[in-house]
């Protein structure tokens, strides 16, 4: 069945990637459109909810014509999102306001309200719970007339069915966990949030519906084509990078990153975040808020002209100029918290440079950027490892900065492991949505024969004679949030 196709979308924040996968779970074609971030306030992170089905429609006969695969062969279609999205409508189904994506941190006082509430010191300001009351306390008319809040992969479920559904990885206000849903009730009743005002609850691989016809036409696809639960682009990853069954490790380097593990329940005091996979799986979470977009920024400052004339092959150009820098980029650190962190850290932190000298030049910044994104996430290992007593001996890592070899040896140097790299590591997310769909069809029994399809393409080993090196940095890399932490209340309260 080789030449039968789902049509799966990974979402990240500033794109759609429309991808044709195979049964085999191979992709065989793709294309990206993308829609723009809008920050009408500094912390506010806001997009067009209608520029998200544009940019499906788009990219999706984009995709058909490069595959050169013919619509009627795409027999599924599922959506992976960004996550906890807030998108109001209203009872004729008009969206009352702009979505407030997961990046926003307008909620900080809302947060602080939570926590007093809940005699707790979990919730900040880019959270869901407290940004829904942002919009009940600062919209108040917009919270009155909405009598659904959608996130973006419900309101794409919605645009391609009609149906209003929220699959179990982005409902934070229904789950079939019986000790989730009570704490899901405990904080809306602290948050004052109406309970009803949110849709039913399906599991990812359910098949919802089919599109209509209007959704058919638009899309370039048969009318009646089946659409699934989907998921997360968290767990889409998890899945996509072989690391879905219980106790799975692995990271992501996007625009954001994380290290995440599969458990089988949440518990309070271990990890940072959490996101429902499948009964019975939990997705922990340690996150980094900015790895890809910090390294990006740092492009932007520094090679400028360069990318100006070589566009997307300015990160190679940048491979190749940094390809000859020391380990430990001659004993310069920096933070890659460009739009601050969560807890433990705070929003207040931001990205420095530490110990510059007259020796360093533009290479030395982009190296040191690279290594302070390992050095986060080692952090984050240390702290996974001390809270589940385990010990890692290897990590897979994908997403976009995965296809670095450099940046994915540099990893390897840092946390002094062996690093994996799955085949097709830019589509990660893409076909691990897929899978939902697969599994919706019954080409695959669950996610755990899923897993097995995912092999590792490279694998890079530490260089032991640079571990002295990077121990000493990683240890100077930990001083710095909690000696600037004052500073950064000072700086960015």
């Amino acid at each position: 069945m080789g030449n039968l196709y789902i049509a799966s979308y990974d979402f990240g924040t500033s794109s759609v990637k429309a991808v044709l996968v195979d049964f085999q779970g191979n992709v065989k074609g793709s294309s990206t459109a993308g829609y723009s971030l809008l920050a009408p306030h500094a912390d506010w992170a806001e997009q067009d909810s209608t520029a998200y089905w544009d940019a499906v429609c788009k990219a999706t006969k984009q995709a058909l014509i490069n595959a050169d695969i013919c619509p009627e062969d795409v027999k599924g279609i599922v959506f992976g999102t960004q996550w906890k999205g807030i998108i109001p409508l209203d009872a004729q189904d008009n969206v009352l306001y702009n979505t407030i994506i997961w990046l926003d941190g307008r909620a900080g006082k809302q947060a602080a309200k939570l926590n007093a509430r809940m005699n707790t010191t979990e919730f900040c300001n880019k959270d869901y719970w407290p940004k829904l009351m942002w919009v009940k306390e600062e919209l108040p008319e917009v919270y009155e007339k909405t009598t659904c809040f959608l996130e973006i992969n419900a309101f794409l479920k919605f645009k391609a069915t009609g149906r209003k559904l929220v699959d179990i990885t982005n409902h934070f206000t229904r789950s079939i966990d019986v000790k989730l849903q009570a704490y899901y009730n405990k904080v809306l009743a602290a948050a004052e949030i109406d309970p009803d005002k949110f849709p039913p609850l399906v599991m990812p691989t359910d098949k919802i519906g089919g599109l209509t016809a209007k959704a058919a036409q638009e899309l370039g696809l048969p009318m009646g084509t089946a659409v699934f639960g989907g998921c997360g682009d968290i767990p889409a990853i998890a899945i996509g990078a072989g690391c879905s069954s219980r106790d799975s490790v692995h990271i992501y380097l996007g625009s954001s990153g994380w290290l995440g593990t599969v458990v089988p329940e949440q518990k309070d005091g271990v990890g940072e975040l959490y996101q429902s996979l499948d009964r019975g799986k939990e997705l922990m979470i340690y996150t980094l808020q900015s790895a890809g977009m910090t390294f990006n920024w740092a492009i932007d400052q520094f090679y400028h002209v360069e990318k100006d004339i070589l566009k997307d092959d300015i990160f190679e150009f940048v491979n190749k100029e940094i390809e000859n820098i020391e380990p430990g980029s001659l004993n310069m650190i920096a933070t890659p918290w460009l739009h601050g962190e969560r807890p433990p850290l705070s929003e207040k932190a931001k990205t420095v440079f530490i110990n510059i000298t007259n020796l360093h030049n533009r290479r030395h910044f982009i190296n040191a950027i690279m290594e302070g994104i390992c050095y986060h996430l080692r952090w984050k290992i240390e702290i996974y490892e001390k809270e589940t007593g385990r010990t890692l001996r290897s990590i897979r890592i994908v997403g976009g900065v995965a296809s670095s070899d450099k940046w994915m040896q540099i990893m390897a140097n840092v946390l002094q492991i062996p690093v994996e790299i799955p085949v097709n590591v830019r589509h990660a997310g893409a076909i691990g949505t897929a899978y939902c769909a697969l599994i919706g069809l019954g080409q695959y029994k669950n996610f755990e024969e899923a897993d097995k399809m995912t092999i590792a393409e490279k694998t890079f080993l530490p260089q032991k004679e640079y571990a002295n090196i990077y121990d000493m940095l990683f240890k100077v890399f930990q001083q710095i949030y909690p000696t600037m932490e004052g500073m950064f209340d000072i700086l960015n309260g």
